[in-house]
């Protein structure tokens, strides 16, 4: 779709938050062969610690296609589920695509800073989310959180719980 990003780009990826396994500390990079060149001469340099049997393991599941095949309709199906537990909250909110992680505009909701809503969301009602300002050149706040659905359906009940107050 698009040729020229495609040609200049590095895609890099957590198999953990991929494969719902989230306290797998293992990721991927992925890119065309002359940046994946320049990668590795940088990569192997830098990461003297890996878990290796984390690799094996990753290996010996990524033989089975079974086992990952149907990630894409299994998030679905969870951002569908996260969405329609809060589609009568005050949060307003497109859905998302390719991702584990779903934003919720609270500008109906409040006048904080994404950074202090976010806080205030985790401390007072111990839900986490991200703050999008911590991303933005300057800091620029668009009152929008990032949670992520790449939860049990009980987590995200009791989250919906919450957004719904």
């Amino acid at each position: 779709r698009f040729p020229e990003l495609k040609k200049r780009s590095l895609i890099t990826a957590s198999f953990g938050k991929t494969f719902h396994a989230t306290g797998w500390k293992m990721g991927y990079c992925l890119g065309p062969r002359d940046l994946m060149e320049e990668f590795i001469k940088v990569h192997q340099f830098t990461i003297y610690s890996v878990n290796h049997p984390v690799q094996i393991g990753l290996a010996e599941y990524m033989k089975h296609k079974e086992h990952y095949m149907h990630l894409s309709r299994f998030f679905q199906e969870k951002r569908d589920f996260f969405l329609s537990a809060i589609e009568n909250s005050r949060f307003s909110f497109v859905p998302s695509q390719a991702t584990y992680f779903q934003l919720l505009d609270y500008s109906a909701i409040s006048d904080e800073r994404d950074v202090d809503f976010s806080r205030r969301l985790t401390e007072e009602f111990k839900i986490a989310s991200i703050p999008l300002s911590v991303f933005n050149e300057n800091q620029v706040d668009f009152k929008a959180l990032r949670f992520c659905f790449a939860k049990t359906e009980e987590t995200l009940s009791k989250a919906a719980d919450i957004l719904n107050k």
